[in-house]
């Protein structure tokens, strides 16, 4: 009893301070709290160091917590630190002592930013919108929240919840409206004020639009005294909330406090992580306003001017952006994740920029980093990243979110046009949960952040390790049957011209067997319902003309044979002009405008549409499932243990149909339901590309990023897809006759810098068969042509590998310009030197584009 009446009065004791002080906590209304929780932690003041320019943001200099800061939760790992005046954040790594910040703690001395750039350094959220005008604004949670001591902080088991509304706090002149009608201006204002001096002073204030016939109000001349003379008069005659309300109704106009946005934050400590989520429940927003994007924690972990290290982020492979690279005069970064989305209407494709596959990004300093998983709101984010010199002396690395696109519609009436913007029906209203990983001095390099990311994906998305030891795989990819224009008597009419049957394919393949190539993956693609371009796959019926299904039957029974593995190909996301039983009404998304969503390839020469030739169509994500479930009836009746999935892994669209808007993260969950439904028949998944989502189902990925877009704002390339999957996924490039680098020796030290297999795609046909189709870029695919040469490449390449193929990519790094270093999980090295002259490195010497294993030269 005198326990339960000691804690009674320590809660009201600690209950009194919070008051007095200001803060704004409350306690949970529904979960527990334990006795060190609810308890406010004393803790002592960093030191005051000499810092005139921001120069250091490095956790690692700060010796203690932040004056302010004060204990919100704790576990084994992880302490959370909360200031309860502007509800920044921080975490301690209870095993290296190390301090990470959600805002720089010295942003006061910043000598780059000024006025909102300044301000914005206090921001942990931040929304961007537009209103009824087409104006572009922003929300944020220091200035519009915090400020007006607008939140709530509530302690929970585990971590903190933070309430937010975000919106301009009234002040006198909205007790006065903007506009009022001639009509309710003279009888409800003017017709009750009795003193002459008074209605005088009110007709000053107001401007008369005789064309609009209203009275608009003088905003520059309702300040000071004359502010409070006219709120006064309009006191005096009754004139209330209820009345500026029909009137800023009537204009169009929102009355203040109705544009804001309620914004519950978050935080909780999750193992070795911190988990922070925007909470998509708990979450309102006006109508009125269009909100387009979310950034969470822009500043997190930021790092200062004189601190030495890099920001990763996932270009590609991954590329690295060096802490301070003075390069203001480039474009910050800013990438969408899985690539583009067919469903927004992109008339010219910018640049030829290589996909965001993973939904990762750190920062590393001289001995720690952090690590950003996207856990929830992935299909929908970007990552942003910039350089310290532009706005601020930080630099700094952070998701973002779109949460509703909008699109430009030009309306014209005879010589007159205007443009309008038009917003996908539906906002993107799921959660969005980010987690954060800290690794220490050991761990404190991209390889580390790699392997973080990769035991987070064994563990939620159930990645399995290699076991096989049959050696490098070699990838070819069989081209079967394309779509054909010919003509009679002049007439065009469109054929069907097979490129390589199923008895083609086995004379190539036993020349590969013959020439000493092993472990062959076999990808067929354009094997059925009318080619490459086929129609769409809720049915299989095998191409007449490259032998039917008896001669599939046969290539099984050879491949069996000589234990290559088929995988027939088949894609689901898009459908060609002409595909049968493709209703385009029913089962093309749709772009917000509302028009179909057509897909063009793009010129070479000025990425823009080539619209000359037949579109395809982007397919509906609830078409999907329908599709699927009738392809797996006819695929399981072949008796087939492999199967490609040309883009599942590669394209991710949504559909903006007004009726029924899927967005992309819905669409996200679509596919990856049917990957699990096709992997419940296929004994082995291919894919291209190699989305994260798609990781947990695939054993093999091809067209996987090799190299980064290479922004100019990036500084170094780095192989950080290949560092989370080799040993758990099987991979290759781009096939090497398609690439647009065409050294194979460059393209062999890159496969053996990365763990990398080889590609090829091939069709026994002679070149002349493609002549006059759209598959000119096929040119090179002529398998006479490149089968010698890729046989030595493999025998060399799979005496190299063939033994490190399940294990993993331990430590990658640059020795020199040009020089990388590889090690694997048992030690084995890899040296390679892409230089056009020898290099000796701390007394290791590697010859011009050679390598070097374990101390051996290899060429």
């Amino acid at each position: 009893m005198k326990r339960r009446l000691a804690s009674i009065m320590s809660a009201v004791i600690i209950g009194c301070l919070l008051i007095s002080q200001g803060t704004n906590f409350a306690e949970p209304a529904s979960e527990e709290v334990s006795d060190s929780e609810a308890e406010a932690t004393a803790v002592s003041e960093s030191a005051p160091g000499d810092k005139p320019e921001a120069a250091s943001a490095d956790p690692s200099k700060t010796a203690s917590i932040a004056e302010g800061m004060e204990q919100a939760a704790e576990n084994e790992f992880l302490i959370l630190y909360v200031n309860s005046a502007t509800t920044e954040i921080a975490v301690q790594d209870k095993r290296s002592g190390a301090i990470w910040y959600s805002n720089p703690q010295d942003r006061a001395d910043d000598s780059v930013a000024t006025g909102y750039n300044k301000e914005k350094l206090n921001v942990q959220v931040e929304i961007s919108y537009l209103d009824n005008a087409g104006n572009s604004l922003k929300y944020d949670n220091y200035t519009h929240s915090v400020q007006n001591g607008q939140f709530v902080i509530e302690k929970v088991k585990g971590g903190l919840n933070i309430f937010y509304t975000l919106g301009e706090v009234k002040s006198d002149i909205d007790a006065i409206p903007k506009y009022i009608s001639e009509e309710r201006f003279q009888s409800l204002i003017l017709d009750k004020i009795e003193d002459d001096g008074d209605k005088r002073e009110v007709e000053k204030r107001f401007k008369h639009n005789a064309e609009e016939k209203r009275y608009e109000r003088r905003d520059s001349s309702l300040k000071g005294v004359g502010l409070k003379k006219v709120t006064d008069v309009f006191a005096k005659i009754g004139y209330d909330e209820e009345q500026i309300a029909i009137d800023n109704a009537a204009s169009g106009e929102a009355a203040a406090g109705e544009l804001s946005v309620k914004l519950p934050l978050q935080y909780r400590l999750d193992g070795d992580g911190l988990k922070v989520t925007v909470d998509a429940e708990g979450a309102e927003y006006p109508d009125s306003m269009k909100i387009e994007r979310l950034s969470l924690l822009p500043f997190f972990g930021a790092s200062g001017v004189r601190d030495e290290g890099y920001t990763l982020v996932p270009d590609g492979s991954g590329s690295l952006i060096h802490f301070n690279n003075e390069k203001t005069y480039a474009a910050p970064y800013r990438v969408d994740l899985y690539g583009t989305d067919a469903a927004i209407y992109q008339p010219i494709k910018i640049q030829n920029d290589e996909a965001a596959r993973l939904p990762v990004f750190g920062m590393k300093y001289e001995d720690r980093a952090f690590v950003g998983i996207i856990e929830e709101g992935d299909a929908v984010a970007a990552v942003e990243a910039d350089v310290s010199g532009r706005l601020n002396v930080y630099n700094t690395v952070s998701p973002s979110f779109t949460l509703r696109h909008l699109a430009e519609v030009t309306l014209t009436n005879g010589w007159r046009s205007s443009t309008v913007k038009k917003f996908q029906a539906e906002p993107f209203g799921g959660d969005i949960t980010v987690r954060y990983g800290f690794l220490g001095a050991e761990d404190a390099s991209y390889s580390g952040m790699a392997a973080h990311y990769r035991d987070y994906l064994i563990k939620q998305a159930g990645l399995t390790r290699l076991t096989d030891e049959e050696g490098v795989p070699f990838y070819a990819e069989f081209i079967g049957g394309i779509p054909k224009k010919k003509f009679f008597l002049g007439i065009p009419y469109n054929s069907y011209e097979p490129l390589t049957t199923f008895n083609e394919a086995e004379s190539v393949l036993g020349e590969m067997l013959d020439m000493g190539i092993g472990n062959i993956k076999l990808r067929y693609t354009g094997w059925f319902n009318g080619g490459i371009n086929h129609d769409l796959p809720k049915s299989i019926t095998v191409d007449k003309k490259l032998g039917g299904s008896k001669g599939l039957k046969g290539l099984k029974a050879y491949t069996d044979e000589n234990r290559i593995s088929l995988f027939p190909d088949a894609t689901f996301l898009e459908a060609t002009r002409n595909a049968d039983d493709f209703k385009k009404s029913k089962q093309a998304s749709r772009f917000i405008t509302g028009k179909l969503a057509k897909v063009y390839p793009y010129y070479a020469a000025d990425f823009g549409e080539n619209d000359y030739l037949d579109p395809g169509y982007a397919i509906s994500p609830k078409v999907l499932p329908n599709m699927v479930d009738g392809f797996i009836d006819d695929y399981e009746k072949l008796g087939l243990a492999g199967l490609s999935l040309r883009d599942m892994g590669n394209k991710l669209n949504s559909d903006y149909n007004r009726s029924n808007v899927i967005d992309r993260e819905e669409a996200k969950g679509i596919v990856n339901e049917q990957l699990k439904r096709i992997s419940g028949s296929a004994m082995e998944i291919l894919v291209e590309g190699g989305n994260a989502y798609a990781a947990a189902y695939a054993r093999h990925i091809v067209d996987a990023p090799m190299t980064s877009s290479e922004f100019i704002i990036t500084d170094e390339t780095v192989p950080f897809f290949q560092l989370v999957f080799h040993g758990y996924v099987h991979y290759a490039g781009k096939a090497w006759n398609m690439a647009d680098e065409q050294d194979s020796t460059h393209n062999f030290l890159k496969a053996l810098e990365t763990g990398s297999a080889l590609n090829y795609t091939w069709f026994n046909a002679d070149s002349s068969a493609i002549k006059m189709t759209e598959f000119a870029d096929l040119y090179s695919a002529d398998y006479r042509l490149w089968i010698d040469d890729a046989a030595q490449r493999y025998r060399e390449l799979n005496d190299v590998l063939h033994d490190v193929q399940s294990q993993t990519i331990v430590d990658h790094r640059m020795l020199a310009k040009g020089v990388y270093q590889t090690t694997f999980e048992q030690g084995k090295t890899i040296i390679v030197n892409y230089n056009d002259t020898e290099s000796n490195v701390d007394g290791i010497t590697v010859g011009a584009k050679d390598y070097l294993v374990g101390g051996e030269t290899g060429q």
